[in-house]
């Protein structure tokens, strides 16, 4: 049986401020996250940022916790049993920061056995921000354990189930509104910034590919509302891909538009950037702006057609990998 590896972001631990400042000190210090000069940055990092954020996110993260723990981590692991009921293969998770590790969970494959391993990224559009260290993991583990063979499953923007899930999702949104007709349709992607390292143009080219496919399952359902895209999450200086989610729901109501939907394709799962980002800042700059009709499609968390379209993209890349491949892991589709 092979193995199959999901690849999320990551979460503190708990919303403690020392467990938060873990957490941030790892994603913030990896260079495909925040690309400025180490000399400069890190100083920055541990001299400023981790001595006044943590309490703050942490705060944050409390409003969102479940009895579970992270909503990021339960609904990954849910995503972990449902495939693992649904398709022949041994299925583990790891997180790119924190735990589990990414070496750890690969190490469990090997000790079992298994010398077959797809390692799927759980980003349908791939940038150097989300996937540059699981590709850097992934290469480090293999090169030392080379009889293991391991694949990573490149981008996959305009899958047609998950498509045609969020066109489904988006169009009985859009209904349910009192004046369907009258409503914007926001699909809102994490955004990058806008320097060569980060590939933005790649990014936002994959984003569009998404939106526009989205946008013909809606038209095939006879919703003809404007589809825009937009992008959230900035963090620090620069300039990054626009238009910005908040900047759009603040100015919606000024053009006569007090009815959106939102949905968010680059996400598979709830996190802080949906349940307190979007359902929390997003709304108040819409609803503070004369909007009344607020709506937010999650993500597809563990809702069983996830199983269909991760069958869709084993069955695509091949039934058995034979090597980390240098094409795939850049971030090109397979």
């Amino acid at each position: 049986m092979p193995g199959l590896l999901l690849v999320n972001l990551g979460t503190p631990d708990s919303p403690s401020r020392a467990d938060v400042a873990t957490f941030l000190d790892d994603f913030l210090s990896d260079p495909d996250v925040i690309d400025f000069p180490r000399a400069l940055w890190l100083p920055i990092l541990r001299g400023i940022i981790l001595r006044t954020r943590p309490a703050k996110s942490g705060a944050l993260y409390e409003t969102i916790w479940t009895e579970e723990g992270s909503p990021l981590v339960v609904i990954t692991r849910q995503q972990r049993d449902l495939l693992a009921e649904a398709l022949p293969w041994e299925v583990r998770y790891a997180m790119t920061y924190t735990k589990p590790s990414i070496a750890q969970e690969l190490d469990a494959f090997a000790r079992e056995g298994m010398r077959d391993v797809t390692v799927l990224p759980l980003y349908p559009q791939w940038a150097p921000s989300n996937t540059g260290s699981i590709v850097q993991q992934v290469r480090a583990w293999q090169a030392a354990s080379p009889e293991t063979r391991v694949r990573m499953i490149g981008p996959w923007p305009a899958q047609g189930h998950f498509v045609d899930w969020h066109a489904e999702k988006i169009a009985a949104a859009v209904a349910a509104l009192p004046t369907p007709e009258r409503a914007r349709i926001l699909l809102s992607y994490h955004g990058v910034p806008e320097r060569r390292v980060h590939r933005p143009h790649e990014y936002a080219t994959q984003c569009e590919a998404t939106t526009f496919a989205i946008e013909e399952g809606l038209r095939r359902r006879g919703v003809s509302n404007a589809v825009v895209t937009t992008y959230q999450s900035k963090f620090g200086p620069g300039k990054w891909l626009e238009p910005a989610t908040i900047d759009t729901m603040g100015a919606l109501p000024g053009q006569g538009v007090t009815s959106v939907v939102l949905a968010t394709p680059g996400f598979l799962a709830d996190c802080i950037e949906t349940l307190d980002e979007l359902d929390v800042l997003n709304r108040e700059a819409f609803e503070s702006a004369g909007g009344t009709h607020f709506v937010r499609v999650p993500p597809m968390n563990d809702d069983p057609v996830f199983a269909d379209v991760v069958a869709h993209l084993l069955e695509d890349a091949g039934p058995r990998p034979t090597a980390v491949r240098d094409r795939v892991i850049e971030g090109e589709a397979s």
